[in-house]
């Protein structure tokens, strides 16, 4: 076997690397054993008495490479309470970003948990004959599982009427749901690409948002009651305390109550524009010096420009990430 002093390796050079493998492993003795060598043998390639053989040598600069990894973060797990359907079709809209625990039944997901590590949970609307808000009132009533970020969500078009669609929202938010996700429906106004990116957003946020070290309140005005809803739970599971409100009016009510530290303002609402509420909310003496941000389907230069005169710190066109509105979410200083 060729020895790596054939290819005229430096001996000191050969031992300063070990040395820095033997302060990784952190003793001779465990040392030895990963490198599969006699100690005595190690000891005189530690004093650049010899060299090590060619695979010996290989062996230490694996162990000095791995060291020097980073540790790939682990996936978060998120249960999926679907048919063996939906959830191939939640699995294929998140990829391979999460650890996904699929379950068809109440009894199933209820063991796994109780048993397993898990970060969130999305439970389809028809879950085991629509059996949605009673696995998820099963998994509140536990104390180990009452604090598992959950979303709800309708993956597969149905025959049920807009108001019936909208009492399972109501229910949804009563519960304390991080969001609604109606893919049909999402997919019909905004396309399948939207819907999905919302989809996926929600379940980021579920799963990876860390408290803020500072809780702010914050105003979130939508007239759309889903995208309303995802923002604010999204807000307080990141430890802030949102407001909704979904016209100006409302939300100019709301903000001379809440006094906030900074409001999510979307520019096409009905009746009252974002720009007009934004004008306003600066001529009051609670919205000076507040943070105001713009979420618009219109990314123009003159969208900018008009947002920027109409008091707006930020301008973002949808979709906009949660990570990218908490950068923007903080007090402005006066």
């Amino acid at each position: 076997m060729r020895a790596v002093g054939d290819d005229k390796l430096d001996a000191q050079t050969s031992a300063r690397l070990l040395k820095r493998a033997l302060s990784i492993k952190g003793t001779r003795e465990k040392l030895a054993e990963a490198l599969h060598v006699h100690p005595h043998d190690l000891a005189l390639w530690l004093a650049a008495r010899a060299f090590p053989p060619e695979p010996v040598f290989e062996k230490v600069l694996d162990i000095i490479l791995e060291e020097r990894q980073p540790a790939a973060p682990a996936r978060k797990r998120v249960l999926i309470a679907e048919s063996p359907q939906g959830f191939r079709m939640l699995a294929a809209i998140l990829g391979d970003e999460f650890t996904l625990v699929p379950a068809h039944t109440r009894a199933e997901g209820m063991d796994l948990v109780r048993s397993h590590a898990i970060d969130a949970i999305v439970c389809g609307q028809h879950f085991e004959g629509s059996q949605m808000l009673a696995f998820l009132q099963s998994v509140k009533a536990q104390p180990a599982a009452a604090g598992i970020p959950f979303i709800c969500c309708r993956a597969t078009p149905t025959s049920l009427r807009t108001t019936a669609l909208a009492a399972m929202r109501e229910a949804c938010e009563a519960l304390g749901a991080v969001a609604y996700i109606d893919l049909p429906e999402l997919e019909r106004d905004a396309g399948a690409e939207r819907a999905a990116v919302e989809f996926r957003d929600a379940v980021r946020g579920a799963v990876r948002l860390k408290t803020a070290s500072q809780t702010l309140r914050i105003l979130v005005v939508d007239d759309n009651p889903d995208a309303a809803h995802t923002l604010t739970a999204l807000l307080r599971i990141a430890g802030h305390d949102p407001y909704k409100a979904t016209s100006g009016e409302e939300a100019l009510r709301l903000g001379a109550e809440a006094m906030p530290h900074a409001a999510v303002l979307d520019i096409g609402l009905a009746g009252m524009s974002g720009y007009t509420l934004a004008e306003k909310i600066r001529a009051a003496p609670w919205g000076e010096s507040m943070t105001l941000i713009a979420v618009t389907g219109r990314s123009h230069p003159e969208d900018v420009a008009r947002a920027m005169q109409a008091g707006f710190d930020h301008h973002f066109a949808k979709p906009v990430t949660l990570e990218r509105l908490l950068e923007a979410l903080a007090p402005r200083k006066k």
